[in-house]
């Protein structure tokens, strides 16, 4: 399974979902005292419902529902007891839905970075339960480091670095993280299409690694990018390969259809 998911995210465009906990939001979960990764237990039907629905419109690759799973971040909630079982239930969820071809990739929040050993228990939960590769999200790039430094001398999976900010000339950046480990770098949480395609370009011409491109639709409150606005600015991406494209904030599965039929039109 490892070399399968390096093989394909290094010789060809992959197709990454949309954002979980835009969706789960919409279907009642309150963030003032809940929280997404809590529903892999409370309510697994409807995390499987979403991640089927990424499939269905043509994700190749889901992200396990486990931005939040850490220790420190679930003691938060009182639920730090149900940490294992939390993330063993969201790499469960999500392999059933990808089904044989699909792939599985854990995603683990900046949170974890903050505390000592806590992105390295994550990962040897999540690691342990199946998922192909492991996906730090939204990190500055100290945290980043930070988690790359605990994992990757020992990781038997690809781990991947998503910053939700690059300096304009990210060279040095890239240069740290590709020596520390990282076998895919990228962004999420960018708004719009066009500026994570400018920020893509300006890492692809200082490195070779697969790109990761989750940009957001918009945030609450805003006007959000229609799935065909949304894949109509992606068609630059391609270029840029080896890279995996999706969507954060905002998203549905109706975008990652408009980014496959944009794709493969």
């Amino acid at each position: 399974m490892i070399d399968r998911f390096h093989t394909a995210m290094t010789c060809s465009p992959l197709l990454l979902d949309a954002a979980m906990g835009t969706r789960l939001m919409e279907r009642g979960l309150q963030l003032a005292d809940d929280d997404p990764a809590l529903w892999n237990l409370s309510q697994p039907e409807v995390v499987a419902e979403i991640h089927r629905r990424d499939v269905e419109a043509g994700a190749e690759v889901l992200l396990t529902n486990t931005f939040g799973a850490n220790r420190q971040w679930l003691s938060r909630f009182g639920r730090a007891d149900a940490f294992a079982a939390i993330n063993r239930q969201a790499v469960a969820l999500a392999r059933r839905e990808a089904g044989v071809n699909g792939f599985v990739v854990g995603s683990i929040s900046p949170v974890a970075a903050e505390e000592p050993g806590s992105s390295r228990d994550q990962a040897e939960v999540l690691v342990d339960a199946g998922v192909d590769a492991l996906i730090f999200e939204t990190h500055r790039l100290d945290q980043a480091e930070i988690a790359l430094g605990q994992l990757a001398p020992h990781s038997p999976v690809p781990l991947l670095v998503s910053l939700f900010a690059w300096p304009d000339s990210p060279a040095e950046a890239v240069r740290r993280l590709a020596d520390l480990g990282a076998s895919a770098i990228g962004l999420n949480c960018v708004v719009g299409m066009e500026s994570a395609l400018r920020i893509a370009e300006a890492l692809r011409r200082v490195t070779t690694l697969p790109l990761i491109v989750k940009p957001s639709a918009g945030y609450p409150g805003e006007v959000m990018a229609s799935p065909a606005s949304f894949a109509l600015e992606s068609a630059g991406l391609l270029a840029l390969a080896p890279i995996l494209v999706g969507g954060c904030c905002g998203t549905n599965e109706s975008h990652v259809a408009a980014l496959r039929a944009a794709w493969y039109h």
